[in-house]
């Protein structure tokens, strides 16, 4: 049975796995990575939600389809951000988002505590690791920035929690975005994309 990784209040619904390193027993809005979106989209919604995002697709390296859905069915989050390679024909997903937007920082920061608690019970095997803050590459002006924790699993996959708090001027220039907290899981490969590719 998949365990669900949703957001309650200040904590996270915990039902405990029966394997915790493998991360393909969790979910986020009802998707776990390495699930082909052709189970619940056709070829044709995927490329055109991925033609529309494209105007929001932030990385320079395009390997990636960005695919956003927004539903009220995928509450507590706002919105969910999936990737899956465009060399893909079956549209598998290599990382998967879970948006709350609209999140004060100071809020954020203590509910991140939180849930990286409750992400080290659900993970006992995994490594735990911090980083931030740290300059979102997307704003050129270098003051939008995000902090976060994350948990590498034995196969190196991950997941993990973060902070995004953009910068006055990007926050202008930009209507769509706004200070949010982000709950993820990323396959190995995608993992490491993100840290070496993404941005060249």
């Amino acid at each position: 049975m998949k365990k669900f990784l949703a957001f309650l209040i200040c904590h996270f619904l915990l039902i405990n796995p029966s394997n915790a390193d493998e991360i393909r027993n969790f979910q986020i809005g009802n998707f776990s990575l390495n699930e082909s979106l052709l189970d619940n989209f056709t070829k044709e919604e995927l490329i055109s939600n991925a033609e529309y995002q494209q105007q929001t697709y932030s990385f320079k390296n395009n390997k990636y389809y960005k695919i956003a859905l927004f539903d009220k069915k995928y509450k507590p989050y706002d919105s969910i951000i999936l990737y899956t390679l465009r060399s893909d024909k079956l549209f598998k997903i290599k990382s998967i988002t879970g948006v709350r937007s609209s999140m004060d920082t100071e809020k954020c920061r203590k509910e991140l505590i939180s849930i990286s608690d409750e992400f080290t019970r659900l993970f006992p095997s995994a490594s735990k690791k911090k980083y931030g803050p740290v300059k979102k590459l997307v704003d050129p002006t270098g003051k939008s920035l995000e902090n976060g924790i994350y948990f590498v699993f034995n196969n190196g996959d991950e997941a993990g929690v973060s902070c995004i708090d953009y910068g006055k001027e990007y926050l202008k220039k930009h209507s769509y975005a706004s200070d949010h907290m982000q709950i993820f899981l990323d396959t190995k490969k995608y993992a490491s994309w993100l840290q070496k590719e993404a941005w060249q």
